[in-house]
């Protein structure tokens, strides 16, 4: 007999998100945060509105300060110590917050750990305003990190409760919620090969990559914006035709030919 396999996580979120967050806080970590914050001052510049929210691992790093946007909340299962943004306290699969509410909303490897992914981006796009934007940050699975992962024993245990998220399963989703994705970006080409290559050559050589776009990158960082949904009015096809009998007598079955047969006469 076959059993399926299952792979073994923590029951509990707040376990899988302490976790990321302490590998956020090493070395590699800090590169890889380092190289998503500078991809996001480069495109909040454009996004303006009045509302902000963010579910995101790394919320000490204030990922979203290069926003317009200066009313912004921090989402979180719970309360963070030291935040520089007011805080709302609450399970992520169900947000307190008013559908289309939202300018801007920031997942930053929330998908990932979630119990429950499709819930978190269904309240995620929820809460956005129609031709407002959704930006989610992930690990791209076929990038230098995941490959180093899987192919190196030592480096097995290297984000072993993130589940990894294809960008084209997440244009999918998108596309059910009505999101059309705008960009997809992709970063963090040197994280595994920072031993080799530090300072300034490998600044070099994450602009080189980041130029070519290859999606090779450990993270991709995509932008989505909520379409408006027109309403087409439906006419009714029968309105025309009661119309015509609303308050006319009708005259008895067979009056035309007694009609013609007494003008023959």
């Amino acid at each position: 007999m076959i059993r399926p396999f299952h792979k073994k996580t923590k029951s509990s979120l707040s376990e899988r998100l302490d976790d990321l967050r302490q590998w956020l806080e090493t070395d590699s970590g800090k590169i890889l945060t380092g190289c998503e914050k500078s991809l996001l001052e480069q495109e909040l510049d454009t996004i303006f509105g009045f509302y902000a929210g963010q579910y995101s691992v790394s919320w000490q790093a204030d990922l979203m300060s290069a926003s317009p946007v200066r009313r912004q909340f921090i989402l979180d299962c719970n309360r963070l110590e030291g935040s520089v943004r007011p805080q709302i306290v609450a399970d992520p699969h169900y947000w307190p917050i008013s559908p289309g509410s939202l300018d801007l909303v920031l997942l930053q490897h929330t998908l990932e750990v979630a119990s429950s992914p499709h819930r978190l981006l269904s309240e995620a796009a929820n809460a956005i305003i129609p031709d407002g934007k959704l930006v989610i940050i992930g690990f791209n699975p076929f990038g230098l990190i995941n490959i180093v992962r899987s192919c190196v024993p030592g480096q097995r245990r290297l984000l072993r409760d993130v589940h990894f998220i294809s960008p084209a399963r997440l244009k999918d989703w998108l596309a059910l919620l009505n999101f059309c994705v705008e960009k997809v970006v992709y970063g963090g080409y040197v994280l595994p090969l920072k031993r080799f290559l530090t300072g300034l050559r490998g600044d070099l050589v994450e602009q080189h990559l980041a130029q070519s776009q290859l999606p090779l990158g450990c993270f991709y960082m995509m932008i989505a914006t909520r379409q408006t949904v027109g309403l087409m009015p439906l006419r009714n096809r029968w309105s025309d035709v009661r119309s015509r009998f609303v308050g006319q007598p009708l005259s008895p079955p067979g009056a035309g030919r007694i009609r013609k047969n007494h003008f023959r006469q």
